[in-house]
């Protein structure tokens, strides 16, 4: 199969083509703010280096947050531009999951992948390091700068660009309990994985979910927020006060 993936959740673009049993191509490109310009001509250098073209793609992967809400819309708002020519299957992933696959630890190892999602925020997915994979330990959550830390058990590796955020804050917690920072490289979900991970649809991970789910109704195509927008907790606040 031809595959085409995206990742628009957070500040690093990330897209990758795979063509038939060929080597996976991935391009990265930083820059919060360029995703708009920068994802179609990414994909359109990324399809004719393996001679392709959009409409050779059987199956398209893409990171469905949490993360930048404007980062992921443009991400959502392409693949459906590329489904209104033609329907192919669609299959997504989260960005915490995708961080936490390039994560490479030893068995027994705990990991707090912890995105920043701005005004004291964070996202948050914990997981356990168990027979070469990472198990997620619990459901993703949207969790208080310092109701995080609190929960950081001790001996933890975290990854994540909320790092870069509240590193002072984090660097006084491991003053109390040992943590591990890991390398900024694998702080940033990556269009590749979800190619690897195509091929093992069928396996259990994270208690039986598998780390690629396919996208078939309406509100699948509707990015992974898992909060208000800034706009709409202000509405919503208007709302409650009167």
């Amino acid at each position: 199969m031809n595959l085409l993936a995206l990742e628009t959740s957070s500040p690093v673009l990330s897209a990758a083509v795979k063509k038939g049993s060929g080597r996976t191509l991935e391009t990265k490109v930083r820059g919060a703010f360029s995703h708009a310009e920068n994802l179609l001509p990414v994909i359109d250098r990324l399809l004719k280096r393996r001679r392709l073209r959009i409409q050779d793609i059987d199956a398209f992967l893409i990171g469905r947050g949490p993360g930048s809400f404007t980062g992921l819309r443009i991400g959502f708002e392409t693949l459906k531009g590329f489904l209104a020519v033609q329907k192919k299957p669609c299959y997504g992933a989260m960005s915490l999951d995708l961080i936490a696959e390039n994560v490479k630890l030893e068995d027994g190892a705990g990991l707090s992948v912890a995105l920043d999602a701005y005004r004291e925020k964070i996202y948050a997915r914990f997981y356990h390091r168990q027979d070469g994979g990472w198990v997620a330990t619990e459901e993703p959550a949207v969790l208080g700068f310092s109701e995080w830390l609190e929960s950081l058990p001790a001996d933890i590796h975290v990854a994540g660009d909320a790092l870069a955020r509240h590193e002072k804050g984090i660097e006084k917690f491991g003053k109390r309990s040992k943590w591990h920072r890991v390398p900024e490289a694998a702080w940033f979900p990556c269009a590749s994985v979800m190619i690897s991970w195509s091929e093992k649809l069928n396996r259990s991970r994270g208690g039986g979910t598998p780390p690629l789910q396919k996208l078939e109704k309406p509100e699948d195509f509707i990015p992974l927020y898992f909060r208000l927008s800034e706009a709409e907790e202000k509405t919503k606040a208007h709302a409650l006060t009167g």
